[in-house]
């Protein structure tokens, strides 16, 4: 006997003690027990606003760690710098440089910046690209409270090195500008020089600056609600057209109201370029309404996230 088998001579025996030995292990290994493969937890923190699905088994794989504060904030201010390079960049294409794009265009431009710099920052540091987004996580417990003045502060310094890179393509298409129109760089009027492309000035013919920080505060938290609600991993929305979406928001926003506020919405997209334009000889002008696009959008944004988490979060459904 051999290990129960009964001995048989030549090939058959060889045939028969293969043939035992395979059913024997298809026994063994269908009685042992299936390991699943892990779920991805999407949505951690920040990144749960605008998280883009696994693309490939490498990209599902987790990541041993996450990526570093430094590279964080080096991330939000590319993406920040690039709503601004584009943004501001097409609004300076259409005052300095005659160039014939409408309003339409111009907010599908803003939206279309917004879009591609959050789909290209989401995964590295969630695209807050705004201080008035990270106040709003912060607030709401979405995202570290330790990490958000660093946000914001590389938010701001991306800003400005975008605004700096407008202002030496369009400076001299700036300064035909103001001989044309006789703007004194520096006189309260100078503002006209540089509202939309740079800081911005409410629309006098339409608003009083306290008017001008209600809007702000209004249209904000219609963005700030929408991210939220974009971004629920319990919502509709799939997380890889997130970005589209929230790009889609800003643009539509843009055509409200751009010819009232200029559409700020964003602390840092105001605040960097206003520091471009203070050293570069506006002065105290420079510093006009700066209050509203920095308070305003603050302030909107952090009703808008507590709205949605107040009113809506907990009405959906949860996913498995």
């Amino acid at each position: 006997m051999l290990d129960g088998l009964p001995v048989v001579s030549g090939g058959f025996a060889r045939g028969m003690m293969a043939s035992r030995l395979l059913r024997l292990a298809s026994r063994l290994a269908a009685a042992a027990p299936r390991s699943r493969a892990p779920r991805l937890a999407l949505g951690a923190g920040a990144a749960s606003l605008i998280a883009g699905p696994c693309l490939s088994s490498a990209s599902c794989a987790p990541a041993s760690t996450p990526p570093p504060l430094w590279h964080k904030c080096i991330a939000e201010a590319f993406g920040t710098g690039m709503i601004v390079q584009l943004g501001c960049g097409v609004v300076c294409a259409h005052l300095y440089a005659g160039s014939a794009i409408g309003p339409g265009a111009i907010a599908a431009v803003w939206g279309f910046s917004v879009a591609l710099a959050a789909h290209l920052t989401h995964r590295i540091s969630g695209a807050h690209l705004n201080p008035a987004v990270t106040t709003a996580l912060t607030v709401t417990g979405k995202s570290p409270v330790e990490d958000a003045p660093a946000y914001i502060f590389s938010q701001c310094v991306g800003a400005a090195i975008a605004s700096a890179v407008n202002y030496v393509i369009f400076s001299a298409g700036i300064a035909a500008m103001e001989v044309e129109k006789k703007i004194v760089r520096g006189t309260a009027a100078s503002t006209a020089s540089f509202n939309g492309a740079f800081g911005m000035v409410p629309n006098p013919r339409l608003l009083t600056p306290a008017a001008a920080f209600a809007a702000e505060v209004w249209m904000t938290a219609i963005l700030v609600f929408s991210i939220f609600a974009i971004g629920d991993p319990n919502g509709g929305v799939p997380s890889a057209a997130a970005p589209v979406f929230v790009g889609a928001t800003v643009a539509a926003l843009v055509t409200v109201f751009g010819p009232v506020t200029g559409s700020g919405m964003n602390p840092a997209r105001d605040l960097g370029p206003r520091l471009v334009t203070l050293l570069a000889g506006w002065g105290a002008a420079a510093t006009t309404s700066w209050w509203v696009y920095t308070l305003g959008p603050i302030t909107g944004a952090v009703l808008g996230g507590m709205a949605y988490q107040k009113l809506f979060a907990d009405l959906l459904p949860k996913k498995v």
